[in-house]
């Protein structure tokens, strides 16, 4: 019986299919580093929009608080707010303009972490706790409340006396500025609305 006679060729078939499963090892890893990456991002969108709708719900009750506040002074937010905390009159200068908002590049760039400290904002619960009946809080899906702050500040528009129909009131116009974040803390997000109020 003769010998089998063993090549040269074997070692290159060794190698070769080591490097073949080393770039499918490598293919499969970038596959899956692909999956989880858009996973995560997806669900970081989701739970945005899962802030912005809790916005949405915090801005009716500032409004409803807004309302109340005014109702209660019988005189415009900016005489009936005096000395609350989430309302502020920022100073206009030549580098703070008075279309600046809290959380942009430029001066209020710190704005959310340093408000509360400076009397610049509050909670949005000590905001309408006033309010009767209290409204509930604004939970997340694992039922913990989110957190919001609020900064109610006066705008550069005049006063229109017109915009109130026949009333008899006058319209004046504020800005609401909303920082919302989930309980876990993940995701945040800051919105802006522009609330009238008819006072006389």
């Amino acid at each position: 019986m003769a010998a089998l006679k063993r090549g040269p060729q074997e070692g290159y078939v060794l190698l070769l299919t080591l490097i073949t499963l080393l770039v499918l090892l490598f293919g499969i890893l970038f596959t899956m580093r692909g999956t989880l990456l858009q996973t995560e991002m997806t669900g970081n969108t989701i739970q945005r929009q899962k802030d912005v709708q809790a916005g949405d719900l915090a801005l009716r009750q500032v409004q409803q608080a807004l309302i109340a506040t005014v109702q209660g002074a019988g005189s415009p937010l900016d005489v009936a707010a005096s000395g609350q905390p989430w309302f502020y009159t920022p100073t206009v200068t030549s580098s703070t303009l008075a279309s600046t908002v809290p959380g942009a590049a430029g001066p209020y760039s710190n704005f959310w972490t340093n408000c509360s400290a400076n009397n610049q904002c509050a909670p949005l619960s000590s905001m309408v706790s006033a309010l009767n009946p209290a409204p509930p809080a604004i939970n997340d899906a694992s039922g913990q409340p989110y957190q919001v702050l609020i900064s109610v500040w006066p705008t550069n528009q005049p006063t229109n006396p017109y915009a109130c129909g026949t009333t008899g009131f006058t319209a004046s116009y504020y800005a609401v500025f909303l920082h919302i974040t989930e309980a876990s803390g993940s995701t945040a997000i800051n919105t802006q609305s522009v609330i009238k109020l008819c006072t006389t």
